[in-house]
């Protein structure tokens, strides 16, 4: 699995040029181009399923900044009662 969303783009365009060069080479429903079209997909799901993960981690970074400011705030509160 790719760890950066950027290389596994890139990796998207080469495949998708690949796919695009076989079908005008051998037609669109040959082996190849399908085979091609095939990995296309893996790596779009793949790319996908990195942008869900990476969205998660964004909200628990927000949820967690939140509660740190809240006891921050709860802290001095109470420290200068």
């Amino acid at each position: 699995m790719y760890q950066s969303q950027n290389a596994l783009l890139k990796e998207i365009d080469r495949v998708r040029e690949l796919m695009v060069a076989s079908a005008l080479e051998t037609g669109y429903t040959s082996a190849e181009t399908v085979r091609r079209s095939q990995e296309l997909d893996t790596l779009i799901y793949e790319y996908q399923s990195l942008c869900r993960e990476t969205e998660l981690q964004r909200q628990k970074t927000k949820i967690l900044f939140r509660q740190m400011i809240l006891l921050t705030k709860k802290q001095y509160i109470l420290s200068h009662a």
